[in-house]
C-alpha cells in the first residue's frame, strides 16, 4: 500500500472513530441491532436443524413406509336376556382374533410388500444375581429389526433353527446390558425371563428416546426390552390362539363369557384372546400405502 493510500485510510478511520464517539447512543443501538439480529438468524437455523434431526430420529424409531395392525379388543355391554337368544340362534362368539395366518394371508394377497413384522409382547420379569425387575419380553422374527432400523452393537442376529424351533435365546437391549452385566460381556451368559432361562445372543445399539416420542409417537423405551423368537415366545411362554371355546372356563375362571369374539372374564375384565399384538406391514413404495391399507 502506498503512503498516499495509507494515509486516507487512516484519515476515514479517524473520521468514522469520531462519528461514533460523537453519537454514542445511535451507535450502541446500531451495534446491538446487529447483534440481535445475527443471533435470531442463527438461532432459527439452528431450531430449524433440530426440528429435522428430531423428525428423522421419530422416522427411524417407527420405521418407514409402515402399515400397523392392531387388534382390537372391543368392551360391549349385552343383558342376559340378549346372551340367551344369541346362545339359543345359534351365533357364533368366538373370534380367533389376529393370529400368524392372517400373516401368511396377507403375504400371499398384497402385493408390492418388503417385510412383514408379527410382535407378541408379554409383561413380565427378569432376574439376575439376585436382582429382580419388571421387563417386556417380545417375540419377533428377523424383520422387525429390520423395520424399527435396529443395529447390533455385539452379538448376531437370530439364525433359522432358534426362529422355527423356539430355542430359548434372547437379543436384549442397551439398557437391560447396563443394569445386569456391568462388568461383563453378556454374550453367551444366561438371564432369566419370567419361568425361563434365554441364551443371550445379541446386543442392540443404544437408541435415543425423549419423553415427547414416547408420548407422541405411542412408543416404549425400547432399550429395555428383550427380544426373543417368536416360535420361542409362543412355545415356552403363551401362545393365545391354542385358547377354545370350552377351555376359556379354565382358564380364565369360573363365569367367563363370550361376547362378539370378546373374552369377559370375572367382573366383566376384558381377557386378550388375540395371538398376535401387533403386525406390521412394511411396503415399498409410499404411493401405495393407502391402497395397500384399504386392501388388508
Amino acid at each position: 500500500m502506498s503512503n498516499k493510500k495509507r494515509e486516507r485510510f487512516l484519515a476515514n478511520l479517524n473520521i468514522a472513530y469520531s462519528a461514533v464517539l460523537s453519537n454514542r447512543v445511535r451507535s450502541i443501538l446500531t451495534g446491538l441491532g446487529i447483534i440481535f439480529g445475527v443471533s435470531a438468524v442463527i438461532a432459527m437455523l439452528a431450531i430449524g436443524n433440530g426440528a429435522r434431526e428430531e423428525i428423522r430420529e421419530q422416522i427411524k424409531l417407527v420405521g418407514v413406509n409402515n402399515i400397523v395392525i392392531k387388534p382390537v379388543i372391543e368392551q360391549k355391554e349385552e343383558n342376559l336376556e340378549e346372551q340367551d337368544q344369541n346362545q339359543e340362534s345359534g351365533t357364533k362368539k368366538f373370534s380367533p382374533g389376529l393370529t400368524i395366518r392372517d400373516q401368511k394371508d396377507i403375504l400371499k394377497v398384497v402385493p408390492g410388500m418388503k417385510n412383514i413384522s408379527p410382535e407378541v409382547l408379554l409383561e413380565t420379569f427378569v432376574v439376575k444375581n439376585g436382582i429382580r425387575r419388571s421387563g417386556k419380553l417380545v417375540g419377533v422374527e428377523r424383520a422387525y429389526f429390520e423395520i424399527i432400523n435396529f443395529a447390533l452393537e455385539s452379538g448376531r442376529m437370530f439364525n433359522s433353527y432358534q426362529l422355527q424351533n423356539g430355542s430359548p435365546v434372547c437379543i436384549i437391549g442397551k439398557s437391560v446390558k447396563s443394569r445386569f452385566f456391568t462388568t461383563e460381556d453378556p454374550i453367551g451368559k444366561y438371564i432369566k425371563c419370567g419361568n425361563n432361562w434365554l441364551k443371550i445372543v445379541g446386543v442392540l445399539q443404544e437408541r435415543v428416546i425423549t419423553d415427547n416420542s414416547i408420548s407422541n409417537l405411542g412408543i416404549r423405551d425400547y432399550n429395555m426390552d428383550i427380544y426373543t423368537p417368536l416360535q420361542t415366545m409362543l412355545i415356552r411362554y403363551e401362545n393365545r390362539d391354542m385358547v377354545t371355546k370350552n377351555s376359556l372356563g379354565g382358564r380364565f375362571g369360573g363365569g367367563v363369557v363370550i361376547i362378539n369374539g370378546e373374552v369377559q372374564g370375572g367382573g366383566g375384565k376384558s381377557a386378550n384372546y388375540h395371538q398376535l399384538d401387533k403386525l406390521v406391514v412394511q411396503i415399498e413404495e409410499t404411493a401405495k400405502l393407502t391402497s395397500t391399507a384399504d386392501i388388508i
